[in-house]
């Protein structure tokens, strides 16, 4: 279920990455619209293709090998956090049974020992609070290293320039039809893994 989400965040923040990449990137050069008669003949001229996220961030190796490092990180600190909270548990329970049968000197030991345990629940939700930002800073680089490696293959991929635009869709984004004439998410996959390997 978190990979599931991992993998949707990373694909909107893709998705939105290349949607602003795209808009922002020809600044130099007329808009379409600025081009367009009143008749909007010069649309017809537009060369319009997509990509689709997904299957780019579940084909692409350096995303599965970005998204596997997390996913062995996030599994190792939750394993320590699981396994010192089972020792808190574990260490509180003790505590109780000895406030129980009395075994403490005096109320002044108890305390001590109420008060060590206590110190102990905070360092634990230190250490949970810690762990996830960790987890949130790695997803962040990883977005960013993922979107720059993505938009910049996408830019050497369009020169010279083929199409004027080159949309990012993903599941639940804003483009609802795209013909399969206009996909190229195959020959940018296929780019990007190629390039890949070369650099390994």
């Amino acid at each position: 279920m978190k990979n599931l989400s991992l993998i949707l965040n990373v694909v909107l923040f893709i998705g939105l990455g290349l949607l602003y990449f795209l808009h922002f990137n020809n600044t130099d050069k007329p808009a379409a619209s600025q081009q367009a008669t009143t008749d909007g003949a010069s649309l017809g001229e537009l060369k319009v293709a997509y990509v689709n996220i997904d299957s780019i961030l579940m084909g692409y190796n350096l995303a599965t090998e970005l998204n596997n490092a997390l996913t062995t990180k996030q599994s190792g600190m939750k394993s320590r956090l699981e396994k010192e909270a089972r020792d808190f548990e574990k260490d509180a329970q003790v505590f109780q049974d000895k406030v129980q049968r009395g075994i403490f000197l005096t109320q002044q030991r108890a305390e001590e020992a109420q008060q060590q345990l206590l110190m102990r629940q905070q360092e634990l939700q230190q250490l949970e609070y810690d762990y996830t930002n960790q987890l949130a800073a790695e997803q962040q680089k990883m977005n960013v290293r993922l979107f720059d490696s993505i938009s910049n293959y996408i830019k050497a991929y369009n020169s010279p320039e083929k199409y004027q635009v080159i949309l990012g869709h993903s599941l639940g984004g804003n483009m609802l039809y795209g013909s399969e004439q206009l996909n190229i998410t195959n020959e940018v996959l296929k780019g990007l893994n190629s390039r890949y390997s070369e650099k390994k």
